[in-house]
């Protein structure tokens, strides 16, 4: 399959302020760049980012399975920084010193989808360190459009967590999670994680199901119901739930055990949100979609108000104490140590989430 063409940098060369990127330039292959920081132009901010996550989408990027990005890229797209220029025609209350997160889908607003006001899922759609340089620099450029402040109590460990929490409202929204619901979470990587935290938030009754030690004991230290899918799954539902199954089940792990735990477990008219990906395709048993009459739902990413919204959800959260994301941190590096990092999650070294601690060094 031929490669989309190259999108324009962010990273214009300009003279002024230093900079360092990491720039993906091959599958496996990180090189350290210092350049010249770009200046922003008409209704673009310059952010320096001070923490990026790393996420799945950058494993595969890492190790060139991504169908879409194209290297070489400056990967992340999960971070929080500070802003330190505002270009020209920039509305609103964006300041010089906010700290801020972004939202970093770039959609293309003529498909059908964003004509439909689906821009999430716009069929030529972008993301910051995939189609185009991201936050593993110590400066980048974006739309002032895209910029959310930060609250000043919340915790730049929690606020660079926005983005897959995102993921995790999203996915929640598009089940139509309703207060005293049943719900199991399959996978309890970081995405798992987040969606069981806001499920909970939202009064649910969660469990979540993993096969991973590591994993299942974070998830335990986090405060959830903890299912072991290695050990009798079904029985564990069973008593969950009274043997009535659970009404809502986020499928995460894009695993076909994953697949066959989800129609197995929900309940009588249940929903599936289908969040994770398959490398190849899944096998699900139609008969049983059927017999339960079964709701399927895709799920990818967020809309802005998501995005917005998942802010304001995490300050109050965290203010409550009723939640505690950073718990989920396990792991933070530097940009000179992204690529062993990243070795390490591929070999499932890291149970939760590693961030990037970026500095101008």
């Amino acid at each position: 399959m031929a490669k989309a063409a190259r999108q324009p940098t962010f990273f214009a060369m300009t003279e002024g302020i230093a900079m360092t990127a990491l720039v993906t330039t091959a599958p496996r292959t990180m090189q350290l760049q210092h350049r010249e920081a770009p200046e922003p132009g008409a209704g673009q901010v310059r952010v320096r980012p001070r923490l990026a996550g790393i996420c799945g989408t950058d494993l595969h990027i890492y190790q060139g399975h991504h169908p879409n990005a194209v290297l070489p890229v400056v990967q992340g797209h999960e971070f929080v920084g500070v802003v330190d220029a505002i270009g020209p025609q920039v509305e609103g209350s964006i300041q010089v010193g906010q700290r801020v997160v972004v939202e970093p889908l770039v959609s293309c607003g003529r498909c059908e989808a964003c004509r439909r006001g689906f821009v999430h899922v716009c069929r030529r759609l972008n993301v910051l360190g995939v189609h185009r340089d991201g936050a593993f620099a110590t400066a980048m450029v974006v739309d002032a459009a895209k910029v959310i402040a930060v609250p000043d109590r919340l915790d730049d460990r929690v606020a660079v967590l926005t983005e897959p929490f995102a993921v995790a409202l999203h996915d929640c929204r598009r089940a139509g999670l309703v207060p005293a619901e049943r719900v199991l979470v399959i996978g309890a990587g970081p995405i798992g994680l987040a969606i069981a935290m806001v499920a909970r938030a939202s009064s649910a009754s969660v469990t979540i199901c993993e096969v991973q030690p590591p994993r299942l004991e974070l998830a335990d230290s986090l405060g959830l119901d903890v299912i072991d899918a290695r050990h009798e799954p079904a029985t564990a539902f069973a008593r969950w739930t009274d043997g009535e199954g659970f009404d809502v089940v986020f499928e995460v792990s894009g695993t076909a055990g994953g697949v066959r735990l989800a129609t197995d477990a929900a309940c009588a008219r249940g929903r599936v949100a289908q969040v994770g990906l398959f490398t190849e395709p899944a096998p699900v048993d139609l008969n049983t979609v059927v017999f339960k009459e079964l709701t399927w739902l895709g799920s990818r990413v967020y809309s802005f108000d998501d995005f917005r919204d998942m802010v304001g959800l995490l300050d109050r959260l965290t203010a409550e104490g009723g939640c505690d994301p950073a718990g989920m941190v396990s792991e933070t590096c530097t940009l000179a140590e992204v690529s062993p990092t990243i070795d390490g999650m591929i070999r499932g070294e890291v149970a939760g989430k590693a961030l990037v601690a970026l500095d101008d060094g």
